[in-house]
């Protein structure tokens, strides 16, 4: 058997030491804690007539989420089993930059030449929606570059 294997868990080990289960009960608690603060601060803006079940009803949908997003910040990479050694010099990573890197690019190209054009002629339009056009684009932009790049590479 692999040693090295053995040393690792299948949930992992926190940063700061202890097993697998300190790590476990301390995310569960840490996910506790905080949804029922979302929870009661959800309630008490948006239901305070029906207060506890607006509370329990949040906390309940937050505590997941909450408690997976404490194990991951909680968590030790390199005590994880199967986990990848380098995730950022993944062959995926690699593609990801390139698409970024293009997006960034023509972001730049797009706002200046709307900047530009937008300054000699006069439009009523919200800065709102123009914004949302702009991120609109961007992602689309990424999608379709990342998708040509892995199939140009893969």
């Amino acid at each position: 058997m692999n040693t090295e294997q053995e040393t690792k868990a299948r949930w992992g080990r926190s940063r700061f030491g202890g097993s697998q289960a300190t790590l476990i009960s301390v995310s569960l608690l840490a996910g506790a804690v905080l949804s029922i603060a979302a929870g009661l601060l959800f309630a008490t803006l948006n239901f305070p007539g029906n207060f506890v079940l607006a509370t329990l009803i949040m906390a309940a949908g937050l505590l997941p989420v909450l408690s997976v997003g404490c194990w991951a910040l909680l968590l030790d990479r390199s005590t994880l089993r199967g986990a990848t050694k380098n995730p950022e010099i993944s062959v995926e990573s690699q593609w990801y930059d390139k698409a970024a890197v293009g997006v960034f690019q023509d972001v730049l190209l797009v706002c200046g030449l709307g900047a530009a054009v937008l300054s000699f002629i006069e439009v009523q339009a919200s800065i709102g929606l123009i914004l949302a056009g702009v991120v609109g684009l961007a992602m689309a932009d990424f999608g379709v570059r990342y998708w040509l790049i892995k199939r140009a590479e893969g």
